[in-house]
């Protein structure tokens, strides 16, 4: 059953033994072949990859100070495919959403981005501000639509089992 709500977001309830309703949120296929959507940081708009290899999602260390968000005491190092150890920080408190869905909740960590929007610069890409990664993908049960520019998230928080899933594989 499809509704539309004042926002221009569709939702979609499921027929499911325990009903979800799911949010519409639109992507767009860069000329990089990155995938972004557009989310609310600070009340401003802030562009995001979706990057379904990100194991957590990341804020660049520069648009810290640019939505005037504050950093924790904890720091930590990460890297990722081909990349050396950097340092990242935890973003204290956010109010992270994508369309209407509130990922406030999610741990925001920041890393210097600068060499991706170097590359997104060079393909004529406009900048991100972040990664958004499988830590809010795989709680929102996302389902990626890439012919019709979608991505489906269940509206709720959904918590996801820590233990590896291929000792589950048969």
């Amino acid at each position: 059953m499809l509704r539309r709500t004042l926002s221009g977001v569709e939702k979609i309830d499921m027929p499911n033994k325990k009903t979800r309703q799911f949010v519409l949120i639109p992507i767009i296929r860069e000329k990089s072949h990155h995938i972004t959507s557009v989310a609310r940081l600070s009340g401003r708009a802030a562009r995001f990859i979706i990057d379904t290899g990100a194991g957590g999602t990341i804020l660049d260390s520069e648009a810290v100070s640019l939505y005037k968000l504050e950093l924790s005491s904890a720091s930590d190092k990460a890297g990722g495919v081909g990349a050396a150890a950097m340092r990242m920080n935890y973003v204290a408190k956010h109010d992270l959403t994508l369309c209407e869905l509130d990922l406030s909740s999610t741990k925001l960590l920041t890393l210097d981005l600068s060499h991706v929007n170097a590359g997104l610069k060079k393909a004529k890409v406009e900048p991100v501000v972040g990664v958004l990664g499988t830590d809010v993908l795989w709680r929102h049960h996302a389902v990626i639509d890439y012919d019709r520019g979608l991505m489906l998230l269940s509206a709720f928080d959904i918590p996801v089992p820590s233990r590896d899933l291929r000792r589950n594989r048969k």
